[in-house]
C-alpha cells in the first residue's frame, strides 16, 4: 500500500509527527511518502507577493502538500491536521483520506480569545470558512480525532455519519521518556515542573502566584517557556529547551510532579510525555483532559483560573509523596496502553487500510 502522509510540523504537532515518522518508517508492508507542512518556504515567488503574512502562509501551505502529492498515486492519503486537507478537496475526492486532528475549528472557535486567534468580522466570511472545512470532512473517507472529545465534534458541529469517525490518541515514544537521570533521593524538596512556550495562556502566572504564595521554600520549581521569566528563590527558569529534546527528558525524570493550569487547551502532549516519564499530573479540565488523566488515579484535574484548587492540588502531592509516586506510575501504565506510539501508528494504517479497501 503507498500512502501519502501530509503533517502538519507547527510547534505543538511537531513532537506528534516525529513519533508518526519514527513508527511507520519500521512498517515493511506500507511505502509512505512523507510531506512536510510548515507554512514556511525560504525564498520564491510567494515571499514578494504584497500580501498579508497568513495569506502567504496559506498559499505555502498549498504549495508544500501540492509537492508531496505530486508523487502520486497513492492508496490512501493522510492528513494531520485538517488544515492541509482545506487546500485540496481534488485530491480527497480522487483518493481515499484519513483526517486526524486534535481539535476541529468549531471547538477551537471556543477557545479563540484564550489562544489570541482573531475572529472573522465577515459573518460572510465565517460561513465560508465553516463550509470548506465542512465539505473537507464529508469528503474523508474517515474522520479521527486524538480523543472522544473531538470525534463528537465531527458529527455534531459538521454532521458526518458517526461510521465514518473514529477516535486514535496521539502516541508518545515510551523509550525515548523512560531514559534520561534518575529522580533525587528522600530528603530533597519536592520538585515541580512546568512547560509552556506561552507562560500566560498555559497558566504560568498563576501557578508562579500559588507557588511564592505556599510552597516557596517547601518546594522547586522548574520553568521551561519561551517568555522572558527570570528566576527567583526556588524558582529556576529554562530557556531553549525544545519539545521531545534530551534536556527536557532530564528535566521531568529528575522531577516529582508535572504541573499544567492552562486557561486553555485541546489535547496536552506535554501532559502526555511527563507522564510516559512517571510523574503524576495537575492539569486543568480542558478540551481532552479528562481522556489524558484519570483523576485522582494518575493526577488531578483542577477548574481554570483557580488558584486554591492549584495550591489544594499541589499540596495533595507533596504532603504524600507515596500517593504521587503511585499515580506518577499508573499514569506510565495508562500511557503504556493507550498512548504508544507504535500501536498508534497501527491504528492509523488499520484505518488507511480498511479504506483503501473500500
Amino acid at each position: 500500500m503507498r500512502v501519502c502522509f501530509l503533517t502538519e510540523r507547527q510547534v505543538g504537532h511537531n513532537s506528534v509527527a516525529g513519533v508518526l515518522q519514527r513508527y511507520a518508517a519500521k512498517q515493511t508492508d506500507v511505502d509512505v511518502t512523507w510531506c512536510d507542512v510548515t507554512y514556511h518556504v525560504e525564498g520564491g515567488l510567494i515571499e514578494g507577493l504584497p500580501l498579508p503574512e497568513r495569506t502567504k502562509g496559506v498559499l505555502r501551505g498549498y504549495q508544500q502538500t501540492g509537492k508531496g502529492l505530486s508523487d502520486g498515486p497513492f492508496d490512501a492519503l493522510f492528513f494531520f491536521t485538517h488544515n492541509p486537507a482545506v487546500f485540496r478537496h481534488a485530491a480527497l475526492k480522487k483518493t481515499p483520506a484519513c483526517v486526524w486532528t486534535d481539535v476541529t475549528p468549531a471547538q477551537y472557535h471556543e477557545l479563540a480569545d484564550a489562544y489570541e486567534q482573531p475572529v472573522a468580522r465577515s459573518r460572510v466570511l465565517r460561513f465560508a470558512k465553516f463550509a470548506a472545512v465542512r465539505r473537507t470532512f464529508r469528503l474523508a473517507r474517515r474522520c479521527l480525532g486524538f480523543s472522544e472529545w473531538a470525534r463528537r465534534s465531527f458529527v455534531n458541529d459538521y454532521g458526518i455519519e458517526e461510521r465514518n469517525t473514529g477516535v486514535v490518541p496521539p502516541g508518545v515514544d515510551l523509550a525515548f521518556w523512560q531514559g534520561g537521570e534518575s529522580r533525587h533521593g528522600d530528603g530533597a524538596p519536592f520538585r515541580l515542573v512546568f512547560v509552556g512556550g506561552h507562560f500566560e495562556r498555559k497558566g504560568g502566572r498563576l501557578l508562579l502566584d500559588v507557588f511564592r504564595e505556599r510552597f516557596r521554600g517547601r518546594c522547586e520549581l522548574s520553568i521551561v517557556t519561551r517568555d522572558p521569566i527570570e528566576d527567583e528563590p526556588g524558582v529556576r527558569v529554562h530557556r531553549g529547551i525544545t519539545a521531545g529534546s534530551d534536556a527536557l527528558r532530564a528535566l521531568l525524570k529528575a522531577a516529582d510532579a508535572f504541573v499544567l493550569p492552562t486557561v486553555a487547551d485541546c489535547h496536552s502532549i506535554a501532559s502526555l510525555e511527563a507522564m510516559a516519564s512517571g510523574l503524576p499530573v495537575i492539569l486543568t479540565r480542558f478540551g481532552a483532559a479528562p481522556e489524558i488523566i484519570l483523576d485522582g488515579e494518575t493526577g488531578l484535574l483542577i477548574p481554570a483560573a483557580n488558584g486554591r484548587a492549584l495550591g489544594d492540588a499541589i499540596e495533595a502531592l507533596v504532603s504524600d509523596p507515596a500517593r504521587a509516586r503511585g499515580m506518577g506510575e499508573r499514569g506510565l501504565s495508562l500511557v503504556r496502553t493507550k498512548f504508544e506510539g507504535e500501536a498508534t501508528v497501527r491504528k492509523i494504517l488499520d484505518h488507511l487500510r480498511e479504506i483503501a479497501r473500500q
